[in-house]
């Protein structure tokens, strides 16, 4: 089947001028629409900011609120102790330290 050379030039052109038909549309004050009431306002302009503002609140405090209680102080350890980026055996790098070899930190004496 042979599609014509205008059948073809019609399919490429009826989209292009359906595309353009909302500029043709009468949307620059020549005909006003209905105006909001006072409720309607108070919702799109408070209410519906104010309750995402509170979703977006709820779901950032959310994993807080999931979590395990935390340490307080002034209340009593209840965990094994633990060494973080320190050497694998504590207790004989503690055992082997010399005091006074070293000062490190800030006081920039090595």
């Amino acid at each position: 089947m042979v599609v014509s050379t205008r059948a073809r030039l019609l399919s490429l052109l009826v989209p292009l001028l359906a595309a353009g038909v909302p500029a043709y549309a009468l949307d620059d004050g020549e005909a006003p629409g209905k105006p909001l009431g006072t409720g309607l306002v108070i919702v799109y302009y408070v209410v519906i900011p104010l309750g995402a503002f509170l979703l977006i609140a709820f779901f950032s405090t959310l994993p807080a609120m999931l979590r395990r209680p935390r340490y307080r102080p002034g209340r009593p350890w209840q965990h094994d102790p633990l060494w973080f980026n320190g050497p694998d055996d504590p207790d004989h790098a503690v055992a082997a330290a010399r005091p006074g070899v070293s000062k490190g930190g800030a006081s920039a004496e090595w």
